[in-house]
């Protein structure tokens, strides 16, 4: 199993998954245009996707979602719960293209997902956990706070895609966000701040953990490396070692990143 994000920012996301047999994007929030152009400098055409899993409605997650299943034909799995308001944003779609799946695990080709629910303001936004029978990866973005009980969901993964949204400094300074806007990304059905991001980290590393890509930076409230060193920084406070214990990379906002092998 292999993973790369092709896009990852409060603007666009998306995150492609693959083995010999199956194809899947998680999300498509960036245009179709877009994703065709880093399908190809992958190898693959939108022809080839066997799948998109959506998380939830908001244009960064869904913009290009309607065009490829248009286009292509390409089936979208989306949780019952926010089935309407996916529905409504993707525009005019066939019966049966968008294909609904409950709390329990599903199968699409050769990968199980197990998806989980995920504290945020949308009218339901779920995480994955992708496993190839052999391998497992867990992608979290787009939640305002990390249960303990959420924690489960991440254990045995080899990858894991992690939300680090803003530096709060840089977000409560931000004289172009009101304070309505601001209070909404500190909530609880918010973002993940930097600091909540390392802290979930440390946990990740205690768990075997051994790659993190931190991921869905604002443009606005976060720079790659504050993100990197707020991370870093609080890692080595509590003893754990960034390069030994765990990895940490971070997604680029628009283009596409390290191409994981999992095996």
């Amino acid at each position: 199993m292999k993973i790369c994000t092709l896009a990852s920012s409060s603007k666009g996301n998306s995150t492609l998954v693959f083995t010999d047999k199956t194809r899947i994007l998680i999300d498509a929030g960036i245009s179709y245009t877009e994703i065709k152009s880093k399908l190809n400098k992958l190898g693959f055409s939108c022809d080839d996707i066997t799948a998109i899993v959506v998380t939830h409605e908001h244009s960064d997650h869904v913009k290009g979602v309607g065009s490829m299943i248009r286009r292509n034909g390409i089936p979208v799995y989306v949780h019952t719960s926010g089935y309407d308001a996916i529905k409504n944003k993707v525009g005019r779609v066939l019966d049966g293209q968008l294909i609904q799946f409950f709390d329990q695990d599903f199968s699409i080709g050769d990968l199980i997902i197990t998806p989980f629910r995920l504290s945020h303001d949308s009218k339901f936004c779920v995480g994955y956990s992708i496993s190839d029978g052999a391998n497992k990866f867990t992608i979290a973005t787009d939640l305002g706070v990390f249960p303990p009980d959420l924690i489960q969901y991440f254990e045995n993964s080899k990858l894991v895609i992690l939300e680090s949204n803003h530096d709060m400094d840089m977000l409560i300074k931000n004289p172009k966000y009101s304070f309505l806007l601001k209070n909404r990304i500190l909530g609880k059905n918010g973002h993940l701040s930097n600091n909540m991001a390392a802290r979930v980290v440390e946990k990740l590393a205690h768990m075997g953990v051994k790659q993190v890509i931190l991921a869905h930076l604002s443009e606005e409230n976060n720079t790659p490396e504050i993100c990197f060193n707020t991370a870093c920084t609080y890692l080595s406070s509590v003893g754990v070692q960034v390069g030994k214990n765990i990895n940490i990379d971070i997604a680029d906002p628009h283009e596409i990143g390290t191409v994981y092998n999992l095996k």
